[in-house]
């Protein structure tokens, strides 16, 4: 059997290159530390140093071994941090990437539930409608309309949705409900930049067909909240997902255009990084997210 102080030693001699000056660190006299380690190499049969009067390194053998080491230690200092944390209330940040719009409204009244049943866990909102790299930028979760192909990250799927067309009812009245889909080219339509692109052809389900228009308008922008908020205004027609308007539709702030077709799919999910381990507080979130979002629309917080 290894001695799991034995192997402490054995990642201390390495980062120190001295076996005396680990010993000293790990509260051992200098013939205990240097027995330990000679114990440890008769265990796995394998010289783990090359020793001379001046110098220490380890060996091809200790260089293998020790990366195990380093990765059964970091695998038991996350045991433990998972012990504690299942032991004491939930703390500490969780850095949470959303689209604009879905961050600044549902999302937000959504999350007000978690807030007050974790009150020592700070959640720092990161809000933008371009794709968020998590493994360049400090965020745990990122809500995401659509999934990439991105095989590193791993995504549940919180809610089905689908992009609607919509217009306030004053732009309607002023300039009339469009018939077709095709009507489209002739009305001013605010338009998205979706991932730096400007997002201009839009595409309705409707009879079997697919129909996909052109359209143009006096404004655009690169932030959903912005669209959605120009669309109840007054100021054109805008194809939003259908979670971020949901409410203004209830509400009568706006009017769903051909709602017996169906715009394009955007199914939301929440994605993080592909890792071992989690801190509670992480698999806390996604459990209440996804029980918030069950059947499509999120629970009331």
């Amino acid at each position: 059997m290894i001695h799991l102080a034995d192997v402490q030693l054995f990642i201390r001699v390495s980062e120190l290159g001295n076996i005396s000056a680990a010993g000293r660190a790990l509260g051992l006299s200098a013939a205990a530390a240097s027995a330990a380690i000679k114990r440890l190499e008769q265990r796995v049969d394998s010289q783990l140093f090359e020793r001379s009067t001046r110098s220490l390194r380890l060996t091809q053998a200790g260089e293998n071994f020790l990366a195990y080491c380093s990765q059964s230690q970091q695998l038991l200092e996350e045991g433990l941090a998972a012990l504690r944390e299942g032991r004491e209330q939930l703390s500490g940040d969780i850095h949470l990437g959303a689209p604009s719009d879905l961050g600044r409204g549902r999302l937000d009244a959504l999350l007000e539930t978690f807030r007050l049943r974790h009150p020592q866990v700070r959640l720092v909102m990161h809000l933008s409608d371009s794709l968020t790299d998590l493994y360049r930028h400090p965020v745990d979760l990122v809500l995401r309309y659509g999934l990439s192909a991105d095989s590193s990250l791993i995504g549940r799927k919180l809610a089905d949705n689908c992009r609607v067309l919509v217009a306030a009812p004053d732009y309607l009245a002023r300039h009339g409900t469009p018939a077709t889909f095709e009507e489209l080219a002739g009305c001013n339509c605010i338009c998205f930049y979706r991932n730096g692109e400007l997002f201009d052809r839009w595409s309705l389900f409707h009879q079997g067909q697919q129909k996909e228009i052109a359209v143009r308008g006096d404004r655009a922008a690169d932030d959903g909240a912005l669209v959605r908020q120009w669309a109840v205004q007054g100021h054109g027609i805008a194809y939003k997902s259908r979670l971020d308007v949901e409410d203004d539709l209830a509400a009568g702030r706006l009017v769903e255009l051909f709602p017996d077709a169906r715009g394009e799919a955007s199914p939301l999910y929440v994605a993080y990084p592909s890792r071992r381990y989690q801190p509670a507080r992480i698999t806390v979130l996604l459990g209440y997210l996804e029980e918030a979002f069950r059947g499509g629309r999120p629970a009331a917080p």
